[in-house]
């Protein structure tokens, strides 16, 4: 394919890793501009997305992760990366309807289910023949939520008694299946522990209250329920899992939501970042398009490089996952990372397209409204960084671990032909790892606490964008057979390695300068740093010649 049109609307190959997941997509996308397209156009602000599901599921995209014994495609959480992230550039509020149903109902169902709740519930799901909403958070429960749950699961003479308000519940007025995590009781009142339980609404009569929630931001066609449990009966095959072991199964839920969640927001950034380079195209500025000028090809580039990156990332995390191996710092950035720059994309976005972008026609304003949810939602951006900086520690701040792969590449690549890009991430390593040394060297002399949080955010922030940069080098480098975006790739991944390197040493330092030391060593990183990026030659310019050859 010839790189000069190689446009956002055509990059899958060049993101998507395997010919399974690349068809997936190009099926998608195909069926969300020739049907889903059309259907929203039918719905009004705050019309129910969801309506569509039966459509989505006439093509088989609401099992794509589910074995085929269910009725399912039988793929893995890679396979539905794809698809989340087609119908999200067609409609936030559709895939967020979507990952509520398949990705949060469904999954608790396939992995704390029997085989009798499994055979029973997942083919109607798949089907389209039952909407699922999850009932997780509650009105005054946090991110710790299954430590202060109070929606109770009571054990009685004839089975169990649910009680409990659930607030933020995405589908939860349209719901026909409620998959509920309740505070498991002893008829004693001794606690059993969380609990899950299937409640289906037409056997509940008055006792299941649904109630709108209006007036939000965006994701405005998604619904948004308080639900309140009033005495509803629970027979005792309708207890999902064993009792009191929820928990475990509710975070691998979260741990799969979450880069469901970050293939989500891609989808919402590269429709923005579709429209900016379209409208670019279109708008002159006497008689040059837009396009030409070269800030506007830098900041589309920079999008561009973004949105690419970011990828790299939830593609590790949902091959973490696949494998069994221990996926959740990997999980945890690349919902971060793709969650905040979907935000900044968006955002560059609206002002490309000047005051049109302000304007609900254009639609980048509706991409930013429905990202903005997807920072908060699955985990905020700050507790999952707490989180991140919290696992580090625990596991004695081996970010050697993450730089394993300076090595080799995932598939045995060698080192990628950018020869700076391996000692700019060894670099930015050694950044991380000195201002770690110093901050403890302080702490056991009685200084300032490692633990605060401001410490514990920014390492998390620098660990993130090393670990982002790490998975771009080796992602464009296991490219390198497959044409047309292996040199582009590699400009990308390299340009970010850069900024990523300059950003940490920054932030390395002010770390340092917060606790009142200062390290010469630092410095010397700093240096070499800046000697690689000047020696390179900046991104601007690779960034105004990338412009023309992929987005023009």
């Amino acid at each position: 394919m010839d790189l000069t049109v190689f446009s956002p609307n055509q990059i899958l190959a060049a993101i998507f890793p395997d010919e399974v997941s690349l068809l997936l997509a190009r099926g998608v996308r195909e069926f969300g501009e020739r049907e889903l397209t059309a259907q929203l156009r039918g719905l009004g602000e705050e019309e129910f997305a969801g309506s569509l599901l039966p459509l989505v599921a006439q093509r088989s995209y609401l099992g794509a992760s589910v074995p085929s014994s269910y009725g399912g495609a039988g793929g893995t959480l890679e396979n539905y990366l794809p698809v989340i992230e087609g119908i999200a550039a067609i409609d936030g509020s559709l895939a967020l309807t979507v990952t509520a149903h398949e990705s949060l109902a469904g999954t608790q169902i396939l992995l704390g289910g029997s085989e009798e709740q499994k055979s029973t519930y997942l083919p109607k799901l798949i089907s389209g023949e039952m909407i699922a909403a999850w009932c997780l958070t509650e009105p005054n429960a946090g991110s710790n939520i299954l430590n202060d749950l109070r929606t109770t699961l009571l054990r009685t003479a004839e089975g169990w008694v649910l009680n409990g308000e659930k607030t933020f519940i995405t589908n939860g007025c349209h719901a026909d299946l409620y998959v509920v995590i309740a505070r498991a009781l002893n008829p004693d009142g001794h606690e059993a522990g969380p609990t899950a339980c299937l409640i289906e609404r037409k056997n509940c009569g008055g006792n299941v209250i649904a109630t709108p929630l209006h007036g939000k931001m965006g994701m405005r066609r998604s619904d948004t329920a308080s639900v309140t449990f009033d005495q509803v009966p629970v027979a005792p095959g309708n207890v999902l899992g064993p009792v009191g072991e929820a928990g475990k199964v509710v975070r691998s839920v979260l741990l799969r939501a979450r880069v469901g969640v970050a293939a989500l927001t891609l989808g919402i950034a590269r429709d923005s970042l579709d429209r900016a380079v379209r409208y670019t195209k279109e708008r002159n500025i006497g008689s040059d398009p837009l396009f030409n000028k070269p800030l506007t090809r830098v900041r589309l580039v920079n999008m561009l490089m973004s949105w690419w990156v970011a990828w790299q990332g939830v593609h590790c995390a949902a091959d973490f996952v696949d494998q069994g191996k221990a996926a959740k710092i990997p999980a945890f950035m690349a919902k971060v990372f793709a969650t905040e720059m979907a935000l900044q994309v968006c955002d560059e976005a609206i002002q490309l397209l000047g005051g049109y972008g302000y304007m609900t026609d254009y639609k980048v304003e509706q991409n930013y409204r429905d990202a903005r949810l997807l920072t908060v939602g699955e985990g905020t951006s700050e507790i999952l960084r707490l989180a991140i900086t919290d696992s580090l520690e625990k596991a004695n701040f081996a970010v050697d671990e993450f730089v394993a792969r300076l090595e080799t590449s995932p598939d045995g690549a060698s080192h990628p032909d950018d020869s700076s890009s391996p000692a700019i991430l060894s670099l930015s390593q050694n950044s991380i790892l000195l201002a770690i040394e110093r901050i403890k060297q302080h702490e056991s002399n009685g200084g300032p606490p490692f633990h605060d949080q401001f410490t514990a955010v920014e390492v998390a922030r620098m660990a993130m964008k090393l670990w982002i940069a790490m998975q771009a080098v080796y992602g464009a480098a296991a490219k390198e057979a497959e044409g047309p975006f292996t040199r582009a790739g590699m400009v990308l991944a390299s340009a970010f390695a850069k900024d990523a390197a300059i950003e940490i040493s920054h932030s390395a330092m002010n770390l340092l300068r917060a606790y009142g030391q200062w390290d010469e060593r630092l410095a010397v990183i700093q240096r070499q740093i800046y000697g690689s990026v000047v020696r390179d030659g900046p991104s601007e310019v690779l960034f105004t010649d990338l412009a023309e050859r992929i987005l023009g």
